[in-house]
């Protein structure tokens, strides 16, 4: 009777949650916000019966990610978002590249798997962002 209900009804196990989905729906809600805001604050909107140390953890996670900072030494702590969830990935990613030795093959094996509209659209973002990376054209000579 462990998995049953009174009545015979099965219960449902509970979904487990992909890598990252909880810290994307935290920087979800802290993007909702308007200022700084406290852990309670997201665990109220989150809902989903989290516990706060559940939201502290991943707060605190995604403060070591540079993805939210925080205000405050003493209580309460505000939290902020630094990147959404785009801007997480685009960490993520980053993290991943500074690991490897082989900067070069790491970006040639990816360009070399992305799809010709993907591939059109990260030519046409490094162009917009121009040779020195400060969004304006340089003087430099093209190498």
């Amino acid at each position: 009777m462990d998995a049953e209900r009174a009545g015979g009804e099965r219960e449902t196990p509970a979904r487990r949650r992909g890598q990252g989905e909880l810290e994307a729906q935290v920087l979800s809600v802290l993007g909702e916000a308007s200022e700084p805001v406290t852990a309670a604050w997201v665990q109220e909107r989150l809902g989903a019966g989290l516990s706060y140390s559940t939201v502290i953890t991943i707060l605190t996670r995604l403060h070591a990610k540079q993805a939210v900072t925080r205000t405050g030494r003493g209580r309460p702590v505000l939290w902020e978002p630094v990147a959404n969830e785009a801007g997480l990935a685009a960490l993520r990613m980053r993290r991943l590249l500074d690991k490897q030795s082989d900067r070069d093959a790491v970006l040639s094996s990816f360009v070399s798997v992305l799809s010709s509209h993907d591939e059109d659209l990260l030519r046409s973002l490094l162009a917009e962002s121009g040779p020195d990376g400060t969004g304006a054209a340089s003087d430099r000579p093209e190498r």
